[in-house]
């Protein structure tokens, strides 16, 4: 497919990195619902077409993000409506996604290795995609989506730090590693999908013949399952990898064959035991464990878009100064600065239980996700800097009086060298774009499971990511439009007020928008949790017994658990009855202490 013509069209794109959330899903799924609307309606104003557009045409997404990365990708490609976009939305995170489905049999025979069971992810396949989809009613740009994942076994890979120059005394200095991190992009041209690396190893019909047009779509859906597959929780997934699109075992098995390893002690070679394989199957779970915020990887998805489509780089002659580029980080819960400063005002009581097993395993898990979430954005930010700093200093040379071409072939070899020739400093926003209230999430408890104990919860979620969409969005646009009025025929002072007229219809709002069965808000229902919150109850006892799990919806919750675990007892240990007993007396005597830990709320 021939890239879309923009010619003259101010234009700019944006790079989606989606995180993982578990239940927080939901929220990211309200936020792309709401952002593929207003920038649908947006183009489509009559003052804006043939002058301007906004588009999306990258997305990274890691554990959750990446199934609702494949929904939104999907549609931009098809050129689905924002209506059938959103009850696609609807049915994965707020219809299927939900505790009963999850803990449910799944009414086939499966491996059991986790505590929910995978057939929900089958459902969300058959409501939430089309496979193969429609070919799109009108030519669309092609559609990066890259989705990250963790390896469990790990690609082994070397560094070699010997140093190239002569007469310098260095022993072997080659270090052996494995590598978790992966990933599997993918490239999307209207109906159709394919790898950019074919990593991943495609059934086939016959041998010697090409994988059929659906399976790369199916190809998408294993990697979104693998990427999703959050451990214990999620089933994990084995799948086939094509170990030669992967240059770093690549340059390892080259390094074996040539034998500049050192083999060891007392035992026969790697080569000499068995030939390094061109392909492997390897067992698969969250991407988010190592890359929970896919940023880095978005940018890696846009620079391979700058290189097959010049016209889509800034930088480049073929944009003629007409396009620019940002990327969107979507943040269910950002850290406010209490949050971060609570490791410096922790009480000296708190210090002393700290070294407590649990208290030492939460820090350790904290510290663990803290840096698979934030340590893309710190590189980042570094990169940006560095970028500027690099830039700063080579303006000086041309102080020097250097030739000019001579002058351009120097920054050439200096940017090479520091690592740094092509790139330049990224533009990154955030929805939402505003630090709020850490309660805003009614899904926001259980380690972010909690969304998924009830349908209104999830729903509030949702109608918070729209919301915020749109606030995020409106602020864009004005600041965006007032840099460029000239291209839409506006004057400064006008932008405000055409913004406001923009979009149809309001988004839904926290603050009013009422939820069936007990028609609270997505504010109230932020209050939500296993039990009432005491703070809430001071200041709305019925809303906050409402917001809240019922006595009975835990016990049901519990039984399902209960149920589900004991299957699972049977399928790892294959435990006798008698253990089974023993289980659910503990279980239900766990469940009356924890309950009777807390006061009551009276039903009405």
């Amino acid at each position: 497919m021939t890239e879309v013509s923009t010619n003259l069209i101010r234009t700019h794109r944006f790079g989606l990195s989606i995180s993982g959330g578990v239940a927080l899903g939901s929220y990211e799924a309200g936020v792309l619902c709401q952002l593929y609307r207003d920038l649908a309606e947006f183009n489509a104003h009559q003052d804006i077409v043939g002058k301007a557009q906004v588009r999306i045409d990258a997305i990274a997404g890691a554990s959750a993000g990446s199934i609702t990365g494949l929904i939104l990708a999907q549609a931009i490609g098809s050129g689905a409506t924002p209506d059938t976009l959103e009850a696609r939305m609807r049915a994965c995170w707020i219809d299927l996604l939900e505790i009963h489905n999850l803990l449910g049999p799944s009414g086939k025979k499966e491996v059991e290795d986790s505590l929910f069971t995978g057939a929900v992810v089958d459902k969300i396949v058959h409501e939430a995609l089309q496979i193969p989809p429609p070919a799109p009613p009108q030519p669309q740009e092609p559609i990066a989506l890259w989705i990250t994942m963790t390896n469990l076994d790990g690609i082994p890979f070397v560094i070699d730090f010997k140093r190239k120059d002569e007469h310098h005394a260095q022993t072997n200095t080659q270090l052996y590693a494995l590598d978790y991190r992966d990933y599997i992009p993918f490239l999307i041209e209207g109906s159709t999908i394919r790898m950019i690396a074919d990593r991943m190893v495609l059934p086939v019909a016959q041998a010697g013949e090409a994988p059929a047009p659906e399976a790369t779509w199916d190809a998408a859906v294993a990697a979104a399952r693998a990427s999703s597959a959050f451990p214990i929780a999620f089933p994990s997934q084995r799948q086939q990898r094509n170990l030669e699109q992967y240059p770093e075992y690549v340059k390892f098995r080259q390094a074996v064959i040539d034998g500049t390893l050192p083999d060891k002690s007392g035992q026969a070679g790697l080569q000499q035991q068995t030939a390094l394989p061109s392909e492997a199957t390897f067992q698969f779970v969250d991407g988010g464990l190592f890359n929970n915020e896919p940023i880095g990887k978005c940018i890696d998805a846009v620079n391979d878009l700058n290189e097959r489509y010049p016209s889509r780089n800034p930088n480049s002659a073929e944009s003629a100064g007409q396009v620019g580029r940002s990327f969107i980080i979507i943040e269910p819960e950002p850290q406010l600065p209490a949050d971060v400063e609570q490791a410096l005002t922790m009480p000296t009581t708190a210090h002393a239980h700290s070294t407590l097993p649990t208290a030492m395993l939460g820090k350790i898990l904290s510290a663990y996700f803290n840096s698979a979430l934030y340590g893309d954005f710190k590189t980042v930010a570094q990169t940006n800097d560095q970028i500027r700093a690099l830039d700063a200093a080579l303006a000086d040379l041309d102080a020097l009086g250097l030739p000019a071409e001579a002058a351009e072939a120097l920054k050439t070899k200096i940017r090479e060298a520091v690592g740094l020739n092509d790139k330049t400093a990224i533009t990154l926003q955030r929805i939402p774009h505003e630090l709020t209230s850490s309660k805003r999430l009614a899904g926001a408890f259980g380690g972010h499971f909690g969304g998924f104990l009830r349908k209104d919860f999830r729903e509030a979620d949702f109608i918070t990511g729209q919301h915020e969409a749109r606030q995020w969005l409106v602020h864009w646009l004005m600041l965006w439009l007032t840099d460029h009025c000239t291209d839409v025929g506006k004057r400064p002072d006008e932008i405000e007020a055409f913004v406001q007229t923009l979009f149809a219809e309001d988004a839904p709002s926290p603050q009013t928008t009422r939820i069936p069965p007990h028609n609270l808000t997505p504010l109230e229902l932020a209050n939500s949790g296993w039990f009432p919150d005491t703070e809430f109850m001071k200041v709305d006892p019925i809303a906050a017994r409402d917001a809240a799990l019922t006595e009975q919806e835990r016990a049901a919750i519990v039984r399902l658990a209960e149920a589900r675990g004991e299957l699972l007892l049977n399928h790892w240990f294959q435990v006798s009855p008698l253990v089974h007993l023993g289980v659910h007396l503990a279980v239900g005597a766990l469940e009356h202490l924890f309950n009777d830990r807390f006061i009551k709320v009276p039903e009405n």
